[in-house]
């Protein structure tokens, strides 16, 4: 193994250990929010329409901004910024923020005119037998769209951030959104009830975008994000973004269909059972975040950047490594 592959490796490693622990705390927290959540409204109604309505927003954001997002942007800004072309790099991280806060909106906006067809037909019409619930549904359903576009940038940025090898503050960012709601629960809730719930998901969002921007502002070319508006489509490097989102959009497009189908059918049985869905599968997903996800996200640059230098052998080392780890 030549010393470039060394460094490589040790590299991702030292990086996967960082996410880890950022992740892990992150799992923590969604612990105790978990509890004090539960605390408050037990396994009610209120409660199952609040995660109901939280689906739409999150299903928005990882369509958009999320996994197919991330796993599209970043090979192509870190090939970028390997290839020391980094003005390329940040007009294309300046078009793909326009281009989510501008589909992202749109979208929201859509979704809160037409919420009630929404949790009628494709969300929970389980829900919609009681009409106090269904309203409550709606109304939580358009709260939480406000998150959707603050995730939406706040995602590009933890791109960005990646890119450049930063990966504490990032993966700090769910820690920081179950702390909002957190606050929602204990301070919120009491005046506002379940509404206090869904509007810490807006402060929370809020939280997830705001600790990135310092680390950002401090990154070369900066002010070109916000210089001018244009989407570059006729940029080659936004084009292939947009390519390779395609397969990855699908994927998941077809996760979020199986949690809609779940929602759907839980929302027709005994009240608590979309509640309990969501705590289930928060549960078995937690050693799948703190171990594959932290390496994976460790990963990503290294790999792009090699890819876009032509480093093939030393991809396939830092591929075996990884999944060795």
């Amino acid at each position: 193994m030549t010393e470039t592959n060394t460094n490589a490796n040790r590299q991702i490693a030292r990086a996967a250990g960082t996410v880890m622990f950022a992740i892990l705390l992150g799992q923590i927290t969604g612990l105790v929010r978990g509890m004090i959540v539960a605390r408050t409204f037990g396994a009610s109604p209120e409660l199952d329409s609040f995660f109901a309505a939280n689906r739409v927003s999150e299903t928005l954001f990882l369509l958009v901004a999320g996994g197919a997002l991330g796993s599209a942007f970043i090979p192509t800004f870190a090939g970028l910024l390997a290839k020391s072309e980094k003005d390329s790099a940040w007009r294309l991280a300046s078009a793909i923020a326009n281009a989510v806060t501008l589909t992202l909106s749109l979208l929201a906006i859509l979704v809160a005119v037409f919420a009630p067809q929404v949790v009628r037909y494709a969300l929970a019409p389980g829900l919609s037998n009681d009409p106090q619930l269904f309203a409550l549904t709606i109304s939580l359903l358009r709260i939480q769209l406000i998150s959707t576009v603050l995730f939406g940038l706040g995602g590009l940025f933890v791109g960005i951030l990646n890119a450049h090898q930063i990966f504490l503050i990032p993966a700090l960012t769910p820690a920081l959104y179950q702390l909002g709601i957190i606050f929602g629960a204990l301070v919120l809730a009491p005046s506002m009830g379940i509404y206090g719930l869904a509007w810490g998901v807006v402060i929370g969002a809020v939280l997830y975008l705001l600790i990135q921007i310092p680390s950002l502002a401090k990154l070369t070319n900066w002010s070109l994000i916000t210089d001018h508006f244009s989407l570059g489509l006729h940029d080659s490097n936004v084009r292939q973004v947009i390519l390779l989102m395609g397969p990855r959009l699908l994927g998941v497009a077809i996760v979020q269909l199986n949690f809609w189908v779940n929602t759907w059918l839980a929302s027709q049985m005994a009240s608590g059972s979309v509640t309990g869905l969501y705590y289930g599968f928060s549960l078995m997903l937690m050693a799948q975040a703190a171990i594959a996800q932290s390496v994976a996200i460790a990963a990503m640059p290294t790999f792009s950047a090699q890819h876009a230098l032509g480093q093939r052998d030393e991809m396939r080392a830092s591929l075996a490594a990884s999944l060795r780890a």
